[in-house]
């Protein structure tokens, strides 16, 4: 049987999830301001560093994309898994 305690268990996650995904969406727009901005920045000193504009535009972007959540989860899921071979 389940305990008292925690038959109210379930409302309570459920209430608590829409919560759980604002802050999580917020969260995640606060990132992409922030890469945005690192971009830029990048960027910026790049082209201060009298780099060609064509190589700037190669490594803002490689930059970028290092930034993915995508990119960053499968490198972290990638890591796990070669390291328990």
């Amino acid at each position: 049987m389940v305990r008292e305690e925690w038959r109210g268990l379930p409302v309570v996650v459920a209430a608590a999830m829409p919560v759980v995904g604002m802050r999580l969406g917020a969260t995640y727009l606060r990132f992409l301001v922030k890469r945005k901005r690192g971009v830029r920045a990048f960027r910026r000193e790049l082209l201060a560093a009298d780099v060609p504009r064509e190589r700037v535009a190669e490594l803002a972007q490689a930059y970028h994309e290092a930034g993915s959540i995508r990119n960053i989860a499968a490198f972290a899921t990638r890591s796990r898994t070669s390291a328990r071979d």
